[in-house]
Parts: C-alpha cells; sequence; structure tokens
C-alpha cells in the first residue's frame, strides 16, 4: 500500500529496494499531466535481456535520463531550441555508442549505450550522433522540481545508490495478434492506471506514484 492509502500501489522503500537489486520499477505521474506509466530501470543495471524486455512491452522508444551535470560534460545540447513540448520534456540529441554497436537500434547496442552513459569516465568522445537512445536533462531537485518520469528515474537512481543515469519507456496497450493479418486488433494507447497495476502484478515489479515518491523523499 502507498503512503496515501492507496491500495494496488507499493511503498516507494520497497521499490528502491527491489531497483538497488536490478530490478524494473513501474512509476505512474499524475491523472491530471500524463496519466501513463513508465517502466524505469537503472542504466547501469540495462542488460541486453531488460532492453528486449523494455523494448516488448513499451513504446520502444527508449530514452535515458541524465543529470545536467552529464549533459555538459558529454556536450549534448537541446534537440530544439523552442521546446514546445506541453511538459517540457528536456530532450537532447540523440547518442549510440562509439564502439561496440553495429547499427544502433537493437535491444543488444541500445543497452550497451545505456550502459556507456552510466560510466562513471564517460567522455563525449565515446558517444556518435546522432544515435538510437534519447538522453532526457533532468530538472535539478527531482520530483519535487518536476514531477516527470525523468526526474523519478534519476530519484530512483540516487536513493538506490546507483550511478544517476536511467532509462525510461512508456507501457503501452498495443492490441492482440489477427490469425493470418499483418495487424493488431483491440486498442492502442497508453497504459493507464489499473493495466499498469495488472502489468506489474503480472511480472513481479513494484509500482508507485510519483507523487508517494515526492513525499517519502520530503518525509526522509
Amino acid at each position: 500500500m502507498s503512503v496515501n492509502g492507496d491500495v494496488g500501489f507499493d511503498s516507494v522503500a520497497d521499490a528502491v529496494e527491489a531497483f538497488a537489486q536490478g530490478e524494473f520499477v513501474v512509476v505512474l505521474d499524475s491523472p491530471h499531466r500524463e496519466n501513463e506509466g513508465d517502466l524505469i530501470c537503472a542504466a547501469q543495471d540495462f542488460t541486453p535481456a531488460k532492453a528486449a524486455f523494455m523494448i516488448r512491452y513499451t513504446s520502444g522508444y527508449l530514452c535515458a535520463p541524465i543529470l545536467p551535470a552529464l549533459a555538459a560534460r558529454l556536450e549534448l545540447p537541446q534537440m530544439v531550441g523552442q521546446n514546445t513540448d506541453p511538459n517540457r520534456t528536456a530532450y537532447t540529441i540523440t547518442i549510440d555508442a562509439a564502439e561496440g554497436v553495429t547499427t544502433g537500434i537493437s535491444a543488444q547496442d541500445r543497452s550497451w549505450t545505456c550502459r556507456m552513459l552510466a560510466d562513471p569516465k564517460a567522455q563525449r568522445d565515446m558517444f556518435r550522433r546522432p544515435g538510437h537512445v534519447v538522453p532526457l536533462q533532468a530538472r535539478e531537485g527531482g520530483v519535487r522540481a518536476r514531477a516527470g518520469h525523468t526526474e523519478a528515474a534519476i530519484d530512483f537512481c540516487k536513493m538506490a545508490g546507483k550511478e544517476p543515469v536511467g532509462v525510461i519507456a512508456e507501457l503501452v496497450s498495443d492490441g492482440e495478434d489477427v490469425e493470418g493479418k499483418a495487424e493488431m486488433a483491440g486498442g492502442f494507447g497508453m497504459m493507464k492506471r489499473d493495466e499498469c497495476l495488472t502489468f506489474a502484478r503480472r511480472f513481479g515489479l513494484k509500482v508507485v506514484t510519483i507523487e508517494d515518491m515526492a513525499r517519502h523523499l520530503a518525509a526522509s
């Protein structure tokens, strides 16, 4: 049960413990914001197997939250000069690891790029531009400064004693197979609260809200 008594959600402390052991967590934002759930992992723990799982059950658009200091060190400017995203998500230019990848798009390649981002010795020349991983510059102050999944990933990394680099992607409902047809049937939107809870329980994942994270951090 979450801090605010919402049945179905886990405590932030339990989620941090799982995250520290290298597990995914599911994080939901406000119903008045995106009202979506993201699958979140520490970049240093992002194996090819985890990347394949994330790609299978999300949009497949893998983003890597990083701190402003790392963005500056790697010389990763914002993707656009004028950000018109409704939530001001701070996309930087895309990257691939400069070595150890092929085309950059496979689960193997993207997991390697993300793990390279989490290397404390990461430098600009270790990455090529453009690429297939999208770094996101987190706001200083975490979810208490901006109630976004970008900041949630960084806060989880910090609370779990990980390098402050995460990997996130939105959970989606992509329908069901249609026998004999190269198409899907059913809903094609984003997973909302109840679907996220069902998904998390199916795979034994902890699920929390950004609201509970902010409360937990304020109390600690």
